[in-house]
C-alpha cells in the first residue's frame, strides 16, 4: 500500500506542476489579449475615421471572445488542479499513516531485540553465578595453575583470540594460551594436556574455522571429558557463527548459554569471564 501511495503522490505532483505551467501560459495569453483589447478600444475612441473605428471595434470584439475562451480554459485547469490537489492530500495522509505504522514496527522490533539481548544477558549472568558457586565448591583455587584454557583455531587469533587472552591476563587471570604458555622445544601435546587438566575453565571459541580443524576438536573432547568428571567447566563463545551452525556441529554446545562476539565487545566478554573467578 505504501508503494502505491508513493507512486500516486509522485504522479499527482508532476501532473499538478504540468497543469500550473499550462495555466501560466494561458494567463500570459490572457494578459496579451487584454492589452490588445485596451489598445483597440483606445484607438477606436480617438479616431475620427468611421472605417478605422469599425476595424478597431472588431479587433476589440475578437480579443474579448479569445479572452472568454482562455478564461473558460483556465477555469477548467483550475478545477483539475483542485481535484488533483485533493487527491494528492488524501494520498499524502495515507502515506503519513503508513510511515507511522512502519516507524512503529521498527521501534517495536528494536524493543524486541533489546528485550532478547537483556534476557540473554540475564541468562548468562545467572549461569555465570551458578557456575562460579559450583566451581568454588569443587575446587581449591590454589590447586589450579590456570584460570582459563583457551581452545581456538589459529585463524581466529588475529582480531579476537589474542586480544581476549591479553585482556584476561591484564585483568589478573591466569591464562593458558599457546602464545603465552608454549616455548620453543616444548611438547605440544603434553603441554596442552597439562593445560587442560590444570585449568578451572575451558574457553572454547566456536567459529567456522574451529569446526573445520582437527586439533581444536581434540581439545574440546578433552575439555568435555573433564567437565563430565567435574574438573573443568566448558565456556563456549560464539564467534561469527549462528545457533544453527553450532547446533549442526554439536547440539550439546548449542544448548549451553554462550557469549557471542556479535553482541559483546572483547572487554565485555573478558569481564564476564573474570566474574567467574570471584
Amino acid at each position: 500500500m505504501s508503494t502505491i501511495n508513493q507512486s500516486n503522490i509522485t504522479r499527482l505532483t508532476k501532473e499538478i506542476a504540468t497543469l500550473r505551467q499550462a495555466d501560466a501560459r494561458e494567463a500570459e495569453k490572457e494578459a496579451n489579449l487584454l492589452a490588445k483589447a485596451n489598445r483597440a478600444q483606445e484607438a477606436a475612441s480617438r479616431t475620427k475615421s468611421p472605417s478605422t473605428a469599425q476595424t478597431k471595434m472588431k479587433e476589440l470584439e475578437r480579443a474579448s471572445k479569445d479572452m472568454a475562451s482562455i478564461q473558460k480554459k483556465r477555469s477548467s485547469i483550475a478545477g483539475r488542479i483542485a481535484q488533483k490537489t485533493s487527491d494528492l492530500t488524501r494520498y499524502q495522509q495515507h502515506q503519513a499513516r503508513d510511515d507511522e505504522k512502519a516507524r512503529k514496527k521498527i521501534a517495536d522490533e528494536q524493543k524486541r531485540l533489546i528485550r532478547e539481548r537483556e534476557a540473554h544477558e540475564r541468562r548468562i549472568k545467572s549461569e555465570v553465578l551458578s557456575r562460579s558457586a559450583q566451581t568454588q565448591k569443587r575446587y581449591d583455587h590454589n590447586t589450579d595453575e590456570y584460570d582459563f584454557f583457551i581452545s581456538h583455531a589459529s585463524e581466529d587469533k588475529d582480531g579476537f583470540v589474542r586480544e581476549l587472552a591479553e585482556a584476561l591476563r591484564d585483568k589478573g587471570a591466569r591464562v593458558w594460551y599457546d602464545e603465552f604458555s608454549l616455548k620453543i622445544g616444548d611438547s605440544l601435546r603434553r603441554n596442552i594436556d597439562q593445560g587442560l587438566a590444570s585449568s578451572r575453565f575451558g574457553v572454547v571459541i566456536l567459529s567456522e574455522s574451529f569446526f573445520r580443524k582437527e586439533w581444536p576438536n581434540k581439545e574440546l573432547d578433552g575439555l568435555t571429558a573433564l567437565e563430565v568428571t567435574g574438573e573443568t567447566r566448558v565456556l563456549p563463545i560464539w564467534h561469527k557463527v549462528s545457533k544453527d551452525e553450532v547446533a549442526q556441529y554439536s547440539p550439546m554446545l548449542a544448548d549451553k548459554v554462550a557469549l557471542n562476539t556479535s553482541l559483546k565487545a572483547i572487554d565485555e566478554i573478558a569481564d564476564e569471564l573474570i566474574g567467574l573467578l570471584k
